[in-house]
């Protein structure tokens, strides 16, 4: 979460080191999204017939070389190829802890773990955005990415060191995308990820240039937008309290209106104070929205947690690179007021169509 979340804080001070568009160095969250996406089912694959610890071992290493590539890219070309590089790498990782949830914890051990997760996942969010805002505004932005790859490499070796772990029975990839095709739920919850996706992962990463844009430094834009990850943190402990008495479908009917409401905001002002509030609202749409869908999938593909859950983060971040592709032409002709209008109409979309889908789901288990 780190290495995803300190590219959109630097975007403009690397634009302006290597004399290229904002467009051009926006388009490297895209490019991690996609390469992170469609490395999904290679790693989901391979995690069928090979220790999970190893490939995310060996998957972590390969990051770690690829954050030395970004720090060192001598051009945007160069950039851009490290940063997919480092986005497929990394794909090895969420769906492996996933499929892990699903295959070891019932229903509402699940969706306490996914709370956990989203926690831990806001931490690094949090630390990946004031973290790169930080180092880049005291030396450069190349020692963000130097500071990554040496976390990655140690993370890389700790994990080497660990008892491999036997993999569970495999399954075969072709039949699995053929249930999955006839599983009439699982495809919906596939089309609200990726709705979901765009809004919350690839037109978030817009929120630092557009308000780096208006005018403020990189590191108040790292700052501002932590706030993302602080709500993160706190409600996902919050909703600890919550699940198991709340319905589903209100959560994400609740996590819709947030991002709504963010969204509202920014269309008509982007400053300071005005991206601070909508980080908040959108980490409170995440942290409701995100953990209950997540925790729908792993029931929706109950007979094939592996390489459904593997199409779920495709579908996420399939939704992210068509958000950030978005934000970037936002970026390049300055159409933000624009972009964040229709977020707000999706996530108003993403309220009403989830709640009443979810209302509706029998949980299988």
């Amino acid at each position: 979460m780190v290495d995803r979340s300190v590219t959109p804080p630097l975007v403009t001070v690397v634009a302006k080191d290597m004399g290229a568009s904002l467009g051009l160095i926006a388009a490297a969250v895209t490019v991690y999204s996609l390469a992170y996406a469609g490395f999904q089912l290679v790693w989901s694959t391979l995690a069928t017939r090979h220790s999970r610890i190893r490939l995310l071992a060996i998957s972590t290493g390969i990051a770690g070389v690829a954050d030395v590539a970004s720090a060192l890219a001598p051009d945007p070309a160069a950039f851009l190829i490290a940063r997919g590089i480092a986005g497929g790498a990394f794909a090895a990782t969420f769906t492996a802890v996933l499929i892990h949830f699903g295959d070891t914890m019932t229903m509402k051990q699940r969706a306490i773990a996914t709370a956990n997760l989203a926690g831990a996942v806001s931490f690094g969010l949090a630390a990946g955005t004031v973290g790169a805002g930080l180092i880049a505004q005291l030396s450069s932005w190349r020692w963000v990415y130097a500071t990554v790859a040496v976390a990655s490499v140690v993370l890389a070796i700790i994990l080497a060191r660990l008892p491999a772990v036997p993999p569970p029975p495999g399954e075969r990839l072709l039949p699995s995308i053929r249930r999955l095709g006839r599983n009439r739920w699982a495809l919906a919850v596939l089309a609200f990820t990726v709705l979901e996706g765009t809004l919350l992962v690839g037109i978030f990463a817009s929120l630092p240039v557009a308000l780096q844009a208006s005018g403020a430094s990189v590191l108040i834009a790292g700052v501002v937008i932590a706030a993302f990850g602080i709500t993160v943190v706190v409600v996902s402990q919050f909703m600890k309290l919550v699940l198991g008495r709340w319905p589903s479908w209100l959560l994400l009917f609740l996590a819709g209106c947030a991002g709504c409401a963010g969204y509202l905001v920014l269309t008509f002002v982007v400053a300071p104070l005005s991206v601070l509030g909508a980080a908040a609202l959108l980490g409170l749409a995440w942290t409701l929205g995100h953990t209950t869908i997540q925790t729908w999938m792993t029931d929706a593909v109950h007979d094939g947690r592996a390489i459904g859950m593997s199409f779920f983060s495709i579908a996420l971040f399939a939704g992210g690179s068509l958000g950030a592709a978005l934000g970037g032409v936002a970026a390049s002709d300055g159409g933000f007021p624009l972009l964040f209008g229709g977020a707000s109409v999706g996530a108003a979309a993403f309220a009403i169509l989830t709640s009443l889908a979810r209302s509706r789901y029998r949980v299988r288990e």
